[in-house]
């Protein structure tokens, strides 16, 4: 069984690859998406676990579409 740190590793990969497509910064990411950068940073550090609401926001953000499933 995965660690919960692991399970959202490849989400992490994928959001960091989309900001950077997107924007210079992930500071200019968080002001065009009213997304806080501390809270954005925390989760691209995996420094704590979110909220599903909190991942919707990211996913919006980068219109993307959040599917979680357990496989």
């Amino acid at each position: 069984m995965k660690n919960k740190n692991d399970s959202l590793e490849q989400m992490r990969g994928q959001v960091k690859k989309a900001i950077d497509a997107r924007y210079k910064t992930v500071e200019e990411f968080c002001w065009e998406n009213d997304l806080n950068k501390a809270t954005i940073s925390n989760f691209l550090n995996n420094k704590k676990d979110f909220q599903v609401s909190t991942l919707e926001k990211i996913a919006q953000g980068l219109g993307k579409k959040l599917i979680i499933k357990i496989e």
